[in-house]
């Protein structure tokens, strides 16, 4: 429940901010997007997460649990998912005017586990009703 309040703290702050309209705008496109949990970082370039962290210490609770939280997005699994994701944080932290394309993976990755003492793989179903995902009006299928 902690989780979902800050997610949603951290997606109307991230709101309200100012954008920045300049006349040259940043355009990346990649299929791969190694971003990593994104509370904490978001926290981090909103300026509140020694708030935070200090707030949720009062109340007994601790911000290293919440962010255990937390599913990890697998939108790829090279050099470049993680490279992309680097621009992307940079673009972000810099305050520079840009759009990323990518694709939207609902499994992600496949997830490890076992089962009868063996190892097997089964979709890594990350995306959650309550998610870092705005939804929009446009989509487009890829079939297979």
């Amino acid at each position: 429940e902690i989780y979902l309040q800050l997610l949603n703290y951290v997606k109307l702050s991230a709101a309200d901010m100012p954008k920045n309209t300049g006349k040259r705008k940043v355009y990346y496109i990649s299929a791969e997007f190694l971003i990593g949990k994104l509370l904490s970082n978001n926290l981090i370039n909103l300026g509140v997460y020694k708030d935070i962290q200090a707030e949720l210490a009062a109340a007994g609770k601790s911000l290293a649990q919440v962010e255990d939280v937390e599913p990890e997005p697998s939108l790829g699994n090279g050099g470049l998912g993680r490279l992309a994701s680097c621009f992307v944080d940079s673009m972000s932290t810099l305050c520079i005017n840009g759009e990323v394309v990518g694709l939207n993976y609902h499994c992600g990755l496949f997830k490890q586990v076992f089962k009868d003492n063996q190892q097997d793989a089964e979709p890594n179903f990350w995306i959650e009703n309550d998610s870092w995902l705005i939804p929009t009006t446009i989509s487009y299928d890829v079939p297979f």
